[in-house]
């Protein structure tokens, strides 16, 4: 026993190290990620799999999935992958194991070279990936005047000097000069042997590039004309489909027998039992291409080819006889059953030896986008050959050819050719939209809705059979397709007239409307008179056509003359907002309606147990009904999957009624359920879901799936109508302070993100701050006031990044509700709200659901709105419940015209149901609504409800209190509530409602459809100062509500505005630089609001500040010498506003200089002066510094004010006296085109044109700029032309007039002079003149001393000055001569520094606006100072001469044409033919 136990002993020990080792093998790959199964030995094949199947859920992705992962639906696939339409019943449950160990497994290293397991970063937008961009094919062209630097070589050679043959004389070149060198230091042959095979091998490569590229050229320009001309085969395709059509046959045919037998089984007459497609196949021989002509000349988008193409699986010539033998032709068997119940047989329908052959044209449409082929149009260019041997009686061994029956082949032929005829026969096509299939989308949903207003026809040309006149009628189609919308006939006339408007439902845009004319007969067949065509192609250009008139054709002659209108709604997209995409909130759109199956429905009413149920579909109380669904024979549970669309013109209101009905034949088919239910609680269920159950009434049992898709229209009134505003509670005030350690999603680019903040209430942005440039912790320290509806609202303050040439980029958000810092005050009658107090926040920004990044640092108060009477606007009807309501009227007058269709008819229906069954199936009377609160349905398909409303939610328009025009004139803050109805406009554009500074839109309407606005869009903004408000009107051209292109705009004094918009209708104009006028039709109210402002945000702390440097005094000496030379700076907010005069060796300066400069915020300003000592060898030194104070300026008071000048090194000395004057304006604040924004801008001195102050006194003259008497609701704002405005930087005196050298003292508020003069009527002139420039001198170019000269260009003109000695202050005095007219308004100005070697260095540049300054008729010369860009200011002289033409030499036949713009390929210098005076 021992020694059995001591052998066993030694076999144990090597196994056990054995399994050990093993084990530490399967613990280091498991560890690795992979998966690891170990089995018992002595275990079965079956309990293996087991094992291995337990073990299933580690093959899971170990990413988490979110929910909606549960609704994804599962493809089973026996043998070949074969794709199928598949019915899923909702209650089946699959067999998914659910992974609910919390532990991940690690995944696995890296491997170098692998694809990456989650989404590739984004590309920089400085990447340049494709032709597109390396080309700069997509970047705006270069101003005027910049493209001067666009390419060295322009800068010493002009074009006729650089081109192929310069490469070539530069080798001559440089052969010559490197033997001359070679030779001349004495090289060797050796090296002479080198430079020749350098020649040698250029000179090889060259030519051989040359040939290669011409002889490409010349073939390719052959080809182009023998592809237009001749057709070519393509038998490598052929080849190609040989081999492919033997895998790709059955998996096709499984295809469409899955598909087509289900279609089948659903659509079987009632005569029969069934219908299956038991045998298909399409034979062993593939379609071939017999020729191909392609078509070159077309556009670069577009590839249009014609294919012969032809399917004989017959023809054998072509085969071996292996392939031959082997050879199966196309059958297709349909097996018929006939009878009923057990008393049925089975009929087999054989169709074979199908062979087909025509010429098609293949129109290809391309883009950028995947799938790259955006729309296929495919045509037969003539009537294909079609035949085939259908046997329906006795199959295959039995049947006859019906073929061989006389005339039944060619009227089957015939009647193929008809359907196929308006489809895809030439010029008709038949389109496959590629984007659209891919996209996911179902193929018939719509795309919008066409309104088509049928007016009248004239001059018909037909008679009825045996005399009289026609009794015309429309019938309304696409591409003559199925009849989509009748009119009224119109008994015995030639020239009818309709006026009836209908609405189609289009699923593309690249086809036609069909108006289809016919004679309406009673006891016959209607005649067909005609047909005009419209093409919905032109809808993308212009969406509304008025006034059409199109031909009535009949066999390519003309019968008459029809007149219509057609206007097209498009379907609005989902807008994405805080990361999410939501659709846009519209009371009228399009509903698509699923009817998905039902279950457990009521069979009691059958004898046999068995149902046939269907499903129809009504709207309010209608009795005809919209939709009807296929019959499913012999279940209690059908199946449907039955979809409809139609068109809403109220959501709020409308109800659907659903009715299932057993078929029964020729019995009357009972009803055995139904449901009525609003609309909106249909769609409020979770369409994700897809698994909401809806209770059947009228019946035991039963309950049906819906689902239910809302598509927005864009019709006028749809978005914030006057039908659907709510007046507001009051505004929040929202001091947005900072943020700080914001998300940085500019990392990958080395920058920094550029926050700004957004806020918005209903997805609907309604303020935004200011945008920091490259900070991650802004501080925009903004006040922004929100209009706020309701305690439940929420304001999403969400911080994004600015980005000017992609959409604006998230950087996390912040929620406040209403309801923390407002409630209700029923004690006041005045006001219905009070704050709670205000909140002080620093709340963390969540960047995702779960995420957090940086903090927003903000503080928020409620103030609450006086509670008025009567806030809201009259709320007209929509297009289409125009039409209904048309039709209702004519209706109920009993017109004389009959139509085919009997009255309409109506019954009463309640409302059954309002929520979707519980989960668990709970009895169905719980869901069903109780009869004391019913909401019955009227005959418009909208809902009356008897439900009483909460006293909370009564309406607040009918209560409150009522206040005069003056006495609402007397509360300066407030909300205006703007009316946008339309307008006229010269391009299809937006409009943007601007309020006071302009830096953000209040709000914005969408882009009109056409030139004819119809808007109906209620917009708000808040208004701080009524008495100094400002309200811009600008057109938009750009579809996204986050860029701008301004196309006109109308300015003018918000209290003028809201006097004549107050209560009624007012028309305004906005023009643009080309003359061009659009005018927009705007109703207002307003809601006062009693906000106490703080002194930063009242209108006193902006404006522009005029400033008079008058002397100083006690200077400090620089100079050896004891004294200075000293000259001023001014700086504000840390930017260089003004530099003035150095004078010369003296302590005690007397400038006597003035200069203007816009301050955005006098509380906030950091204005000061510093004196510095001008030296010619080194860098200025500072004589000392003083703040300056704004705060305490009395507005139109000139204030002197002594700043002492302080240094730190050697303390206070000396003195500065400036005199003040502060003039409040509103500075709008522009958004450049960058991700950087100007903190001023520019003073907004004028309403219309007229120059104007917002200060004292200045209320009184406001009314004579508009009209005393808008005489009605329909006026229009008598505003005079428009001007540009004051350009920033520039400032000019007419030659003798009042200057700052004169009485200084006599300066009052009074004679205040503005920077911007008015011009004379007459304008510019239209006719060249000489413009003589001075270039009079520069200071401040350069902190160093240079050797600078100018550069100045007029037109393609351009003259440049001596350079001098070095110095910062040069002084030219040279004059040039321009030829300049209305065309030519820019004077552009360079300065450089002169170098000896090298290229010269840009120190400045700037432009003038010449037309502002000269002035023809009044002052024909002027001093110019205008602000350079790099720093500095330049003095001109412009002076005018608009009798001496310097074009007046140079020999046209033509009249004088304007001035051309700088073209691209000038050079400096002279143009030939103009004169020059230097």
């Amino acid at each position: 026993m021992a020694t059995n136990a001591t052998s066993n002993g030694g076999l144990q020990q090597p196994q056990e190290t054995a399994e050990t080792h093993v084990h530490d093998i399967m613990n280091h790959d498991a560890s690795k990620g992979a998966i690891v199964h170990s089995f018992d030995p002595d275990a079965t094949p079956q309990q293996k799999a087991a094992a291995a199947g337990g073990q299933r859920d580690q093959l899971k992705s170990i990413v988490p999935q979110d929910g909606s992962a549960h609704g994804g639906k599962e493809l089973s696939i026996t043998g070949a992958p074969v794709p199928t339409i598949t019915v899923e019943n909702a209650d089946e449950e699959t067999n998914e194991v659910q992974v609910k160990s919390g532990t991940v497994t690690p995944s696995a290293p890296a491997i170098p070279g692998e694809y990456p397991s989650g989404p590739a970063p984004a590309i920089p937008d400085w990447y340049k990936v494709g032709w597109r961009a390396v080309a700069n094919i997509d970047a705006p062209p270069l101003e005027e005047g910049e493209e001067k630097d666009n390419h060295i070589l322009q800068l010493f050679l002009a074009e006729q000097y650089y081109g192929q043959w310069y490469h070539n004389a530069a080798l001559i070149f440089f052969a010559v000069f490197a033997s001359h060198f070679l030779t001349r230091f004495n090289f060797g042959w050796g090296w002479l042997i080198i430079l020749l095979s350098i020649c040698n091998t250029y000179y090889v490569n060259s030519m051989a590039r040359v040939r290669r590229c011409a002889r490409d050229d010349i073939q390719r320009e052959l080809i182009k004309t023998r592809l237009a001309s001749e057709h070519e085969t393509a038998d490598w395709m052929n080849n190609f489909l040989d081999r492919f059509w033997l895998i790709y046959e059955p998996v096709l045919s499984a295809t469409v027998v899955a598909s087509v037998d289900q279609i089948l089984s659903t659509t079987t007459p009632a005569f029969l039992d069934s219908l299956r497609l038991t045998t298909f196949t399409l034979g062993t021989k593939a379609p071939r291409i017999d020729k191909v002509r392609t078509f070159p000349r077309t556009a670069d988008d577009i590839v249009m080819m014609d294919w012969g193409i032809s399917f004989t699986p017959n023809d054998t010539s072509d085969m071996t006889p292996r392939q031959a033998a082997q050879k199966v032709n196309p059958k297709i068997v349909l097996s018929v059953r006939l009878g009923k119940g057990l008393a049925t047989a089975s009929m087999p329908v054989l169709l074979e030896n199908i062979t087909f052959s025509g010429m098609m044209r293949i129109r290809m449409k391309l883009m950028a986008n995947f799938p790259h082929v955006q729309v296929v149009d495919i045509s037969f260019l003539e009537k294909p050959v079609i035949d085939y041997v259908l046997k329906p009686v006795g199959g295959e061994s039995l049947g006859f050819d019906i073929a061989h029956i006389p005339g039944l082949q060619t009227f089957i032929r015939d009647m193929v050719h008809a359907t196929l005829s308006p489809m895809m026969y030439d010029p008709n096509v038949f389109t496959l939209n590629l984007e659209q299939l891919l996209s996911g989308l179902p193929l018939d949903t719509a795309i919008g809705v066409i309104q088509v207003t049928i007016e009248a026809a004239r001059g018909l040309k037909a008679n009825k059979i045996g005399g009289g006149s026609p009794d015309p009628y429309v019938s309304v189609s696409i591409n003559n397709r199925e009849e989509l919308a009748r009119t009224k006939y119109k008994p015995s006339t030639y020239n009818p007239t309709w006026m009836e408007t209908k609405f189609v439902l289009v699923n593309s845009l690249q086809e036609s409307l069909v108006l289809n004319l016919f004679d309406y007969n009673d006891h016959r067949k209607d005649t067909p008179l005609g047909a005009a065509t419209f093409e919905l192609q032109k809808l993308l250009e212009d969406a509304t056509q008025e006034g059409l008139e199109l031909p009535v054709l009949k066999d390519g002659k003309d019968r008459g003359m029809m007149r219509l209108n057609v206007n097209y709604f498009p379907v609005l997209k989902p807008e994405s907002f805080n990361g999410k995409e939501n659709l846009p909130q519209t009371n009228v759109g399009i509903v698509r309606l699923t009817i998905h199956q039902a279950k457990e429905l009521d069979a009691t009413l059958s004898l046999s147990g068995d149902l046939n149920p269907l499903v129809k579909v009504f709207l309010g109380n209608s009795t005809s009904y919209t939709h009807r669904s296929q019959i499913i024979k012999h279940t209690n549970n059908p199946i449907w999957e039955s979809s409809t669309e139609f068109i809403c013109a109220d959501k709020s209101s409308s109800v659907i009624t659903l009715k299932v009905i057993d078929e029964r034949d020729f019995l009357r088919d009972p009803v055995i359920g139904y449901m009525s239910v609003r609309l909106v609680d249909l769609l409020q269920t979770d369409p994700t879901v897809n698994r909401e159950w809806w209770p059947l009434s009228g019946s035991k049992s039963g309950k049906i799936r819906l689902s239910c898709e809302w598509k927005p229209l864009q019709m006028a009134g749809a978005l914030s109508s006057a039908g659907q505003y709510v007046p507001p509670i009051g505004v929040v005030r929202l001091w947005l302070r900072k943020a700080t350690d914001v998300k940085n999603v500019e990392a990958t680019l080395g920058g920094k993100s550029d926050p700004y903040v957004r806020v918005s209430v209903n997805n609907a942005i309604l303020g935004r701050t200011e945008v920091i440039n490259n900070n991650l912790n802004p501080e925009w320290d903004q006040i922004i006031y929100i209009p706020v509806h309701s305690l439940r609202e929420s304001m999403f303050m969400e911080v994004m990044d600015y980005q000017h040439l992609t959409k604006d980029r998230s950087l996390g958000s912040v929620e406040l509700h209403v309801s923390d810092i407002a409630r209700e005050s029923p004690a006041d009658p005045q006001y219905r709200y009070e704050s709670t107090g205000a909140k002080e926040v620093a709340e963390q920004i969540q960047i995702d659901g779960s995420s957090y990044k940086g903090q927003l640092h903000y503080r928020a108060e409620f103030i609450s709105a006086l509670n008025l009477k009567h806030v809201h606007f009259d709320a007209g009807e929509n297009e289409i419940q125009k039409a209904a309501h048309k039709v209702q009227r004519n209706h109920d007058n009993g017109s004389s015209s009959s139509t085919r269709s009997s009255s309409i008819d109506e019954e009463e229906r309640h409302v059954t149901v309002d929520h979707p069954m519980a989960e668990s199936g709970a009895d169905v009377s719980h869901h069903q609504t109780d009869s004391g609160e019913s909401v019955r349905a009227n005959g418009n398909g909208t809902a009356n409800t008897n439900e009483e409303l909460p006293q909370t939610e009564k309406d607040p328009a009918k209560e409150g209190i009522e206040l005069s025009k003056d006495e609402l004139f007397k509360h300066q803050s407030g909300i205006i509530i703007f009316n946008v109805i339309g307008g006229h406009l010269h391009k299809k554009a937006r409009l943007d409602v601007l309020l006071d500074d302009a830096y953000w839109p209040a709000f914005s309407t969408l882009k009109s459809r056409g030139t004819n606005a119809q808007w109906a869009h209620v917009g708000e903004g808040f208004l701080k100062e009524l008495d100094f408000g400002r309200v811009w009107l600008r057109l938009n051209e750009s579809g996204d509500f986050d860029k701008d292109d301004v196309i006109a705009e109308w300015k003018g004094d918000a209290k003028a505005f809201l006097d004549a918009t107050l209560d009624r209708r007012s028309s305004f104009t906005l023009t643009d630089e080309d003359g061009h006028s659009s005018t927009v039709e705007i109703e207002t109210r307003y809601v006062p609001v009693p906000v106490k402002l703080l002194a930063r945000e009242s209108i006193n702390n902006q404006g522009t500040l005029r400033v008079d440097l008058l002397a100083g005094k006690d200077l400090r000496s620089a100079d050896r010498t004891g004294k200075s030379d000293p000259f001023a700076v001014f700086t504000l907010n840390g930017t260089k506003v003004f530099t003035s005069q150095t004078k010369k060796k003296t302590l005690n300066p007397d400038w006597s200089e003035m200069f203007e400069v816009n301050v955005p915020s006098r509380e906030a300003a950091d204005f000061s002066v510093e004196v510095f000592d001008w030296n010619q060898l080194e860098q200025s030194k500072s004589l000392g510094r003083g703040p300056i104070n704004l705060r305490d300026i009395e507005p139109f008071e000139a204030a002197e004010q002594i700043i002492e000048l302080f240094s730190e090194k050697h303390g206070a000395k000396g003195h500065v006296t400036i005199r003040l004057i502060f003039q409040p304006e509103i500075i709008a604040k522009s958004r450049k085109a960058t991700s950087t924004f100007s903190s001023a801008g520019r003073a907004m001195t004028q309403i219309g044109s007229l120059p104007f102050g917002a200060g004292k006194g200045v209320v009184r003259g406001i009314g004579n700029v508009f009209k005393r008497d808008f005489g009605g609701s329909h006026e229009k704002l008598d505003i005079p032309n428009p001007i540009p405005e004051a350009a920033a930087g520039q400032a000019s005196r007419p030659i003798g007039e009042y200057t700052a050298d004169d009485d200084i003292n006599a300066t009052t508020a009074a004679t205040f002079p503005s920077s911007s003069r008015t011009p004379s009527l007459s304008g510019p002139p239209s006719e060249p003149g000489t413009l003589r420039v001075t270039m009079m001198s520069a200071k401040d170019v350069s902190m160093a001393d240079t050797k600078p000269y100018a550069v100045i260009r007029v037109g393609d003109k351009e003259f440049k000055t001596k350079h001098g000695n070095k110095t910062s202050a040069p002084e030219w005095n040279e004059s040039f001569n321009f030829a300049a007219s209305a065309h030519m308004s820019k004077l552009r100005l360079w300065i450089y520094d002169h170098k000896t070697l090298g290229k010269d260095k840009l120190l400045a540049e700037g432009e003038v606006d010449i037309w502002r300054h000269i002035q023809v008729g009044r002052s024909t010369a002027a001093e110019v100072t205008v602000e350079l860009q790099g720093g500095g200011l330049a003095r001109l002289r412009l002076e005018f001469d608009a009798e001496n033409n310097p074009l007046a030499s140079v020999v046209s036949l033509e009249p004088s044409q304007p001035q051309a713009s700088s073209s691209r390929f000038s050079i400096r210098g002279r143009r030939p033919g103009v004169n020059e005076d230097n």
